[in-house]
């Protein structure tokens, strides 16, 4: 394998073009990876996704359909469900694709909607739990 240690760039003696030519016609053993690998950070917080929502939303529909779950301190775990299910729908997907590109890529009204349900969601979450230990 060969490496380049020095790049000139001289345009005086039009050393540029000879350095790339010698450049292309450099052949190495450089293994890339495969883009088809599977990526577990990703899988793994898709699960945490996909099983918070579901889990939530069990919550709601079993609170509903079941008269006897109908009680006041049920219903304060049905408003945390409530919660908890936005952020799964809204805030980690936001949250997974920041942290996985290693900037905001998307357009900056998303930026901005995400640090609003961000912080209202999971303080909304956090009082409810508050109010639950009391």
């Amino acid at each position: 394998m060969t490496s380049i240690e020095h790049f000139d760039f001289d345009l005086l003696n039009n050393s540029y073009y000879e350095n790339i030519t010698s450049i292309i016609n450099i052949t190495s053993n450089i293994i890339f990876s495969d883009k088809n690998d599977l990526n577990w950070p990703i899988l793994t917080l898709s699960i945490l996704v996909v099983t918070g929502t579901l889990g939530n939303l069990l919550v709601c529909v079993s609170i509903i359909l079941d008269k006897q779950l109908q009680t006041v301190t049920n219903w304060f775990l049905f408003s945390l469900a409530i919660a908890d299910c936005l952020v799964s729908l809204i805030v980690l997907p936001l949250s997974i694709i920041k942290d996985f590109q290693g900037s905001w890529q998307l357009p900056i009204i998303f930026c901005n909607l995400f640090v609003f349900f961000d912080v209202l969601l999971c303080t909304t979450s956090i009082w409810h739990l508050t109010v639950l230990s009391i």
